[in-house]
Order: C-alpha cells, then sequence, then structure tokens
C-alpha cells in the first residue's frame, strides 16, 4: 500500500510539473505574439517591387511561414507554406482578409486569434 501511494505522488508531481511547463510555455507565447502584433502596422506597397516575399513568425504551439505575393502594388496572394496549430485554428481566412483589405491589420478569425495574429505577423514581417 506504501509503495502505491509512493508511486501516486509521483504521477501527480510529474502531472503537477507537466501542467505548469505547458502554461509557462503557452503564457510566453502569448506574451510574444502580443509583443510581435504591437509592431504590426498598415504597409505602403507604393513602389514595391512585384514578386514574392517570405515571412515567417512562431512561438511554441503557433508557427507559421508564408509568401506573399505582390503585384501592382498590392497584395494579391499569400501561400501559407508551412503552418503549426491545433487541428481547427488555422485561420486561413486571414489570409483572404489580408488580400481584401490590402493589409496585415484584419480581424483575427474567432477561435483561432494566436493563428491569426501570427499570420497578420508574418506577412507584415515579409512585406518590411
Amino acid at each position: 500500500m506504501k509503495k502505491i501511494l509512493i508511486i501516486l505522488l509521483i504521477v501527480a508531481a510529474l502531472a503537477l510539473s507537466a501542467f505548469l511547463l505547458f502554461r509557462n510555455n503557452y503564457q510566453k507565447m502569448r506574451n510574444a505574439i502580443n509583443t510581435e502584433f504591437s509592431k504590426v502596422q498598415a504597409v505602403n506597397l507604393a513602389g514595391k517591387p512585384d514578386g514574392n516575399y517570405t515571412g515567417e513568425f512562431g512561438s511554441f504551439l503557433v508557427n507559421v511561414k508564408l509568401e506573399v505575393t505582390v503585384s501592382n502594388n498590392s497584395i494579391s496572394g499569400i501561400k501559407i507554406l508551412k503552418q503549426d496549430c491545433g487541428k481547427g485554428y488555422e485561420a486561413l481566412a486571414t489570409t483572404d482578409r489580408i488580400i481584401t483589405a490590402n493589409s496585415p491589420l484584419v480581424d483575427a478569425v474567432t477561435g483561432a486569434t494566436s493563428s491569426s495574429k501570427s499570420i497578420m505577423i508574418a506577412v507584415w514581417k515579409a512585406l518590411q
């Protein structure tokens, strides 16, 4: 009985440690996204040469690498090259919103805010 209690205490301690580590990394991710997102601004594409520009951003659970196509001083396409996020949290509508607005600053997809912000940050970085 004593061995079972010790094993249960060890398992509980490991589970608590894993939870605290995850929570800490998750909070760091949210802080990194919010810090970078606060730098994102509208982009002046006047005079920007036509072409493809690569941008990426990521932290912990959410990572994205993409290619932004600029033609005739506007964003004409965005191709996600690589994305890591939870299933159902891809926020792919964000790319359409950016193209329509011709700006990396758009409304985030409900329920996928971190993925949306990561895409916006990556687009902004690509166009810098």
